[in-house]
């Protein structure tokens, strides 16, 4: 399991939301300068909002997604490493006990990360 990959994977899923969300406020800004009534213009503001929002919820949708996945792949990982490890030196032990711990840093601060989108 390559972690870098997933890690920027999640990079993406902001660079999406990002991109969505200058090409509305370009959208917006658009509609306000446009030659048109204020109730067409409000409308079309309403219609585009609407759809931003539904691409966004499922951009989140699939970030948690894939978070999920990834928190079932690292607790099956765990557990085998756990009984791989019951066989090995102290300091080998160690060792893996760092990384099981850091790997859990790392789940912890997606998570925050994750509780900032919803």
């Amino acid at each position: 399991m390559d972690f870098e990959n997933d890690h920027s994977s999640l990079g993406y899923g902001a660079l999406g939301a990002a991109l969505v969300a200058g090409a509305l406020a370009g959208a917006i800004t658009a509609l306000l300068f446009a030659p048109q009534s204020g109730e067409r213009t409000r409308e079309q503001l309403r219609r585009q909002a609407n759809r931003a929002w539904d691409r966004m919820a499922a951009s989140q949708e699939r970030i948690n997604e894939r978070v999920e996945e990834l928190l079932d792949t690292i607790a099956i990982y765990s557990e085998e490493l756990v009984q791989k490890g019951k066989g090995i030196s102290e300091t080998e032990r160690q060792r893996l006990n760092d990384g099981i711990a850091l790997a859990r840093g790392e789940l912890d601060r997606l998570r925050r990360r994750l509780a900032r989108l919803d």
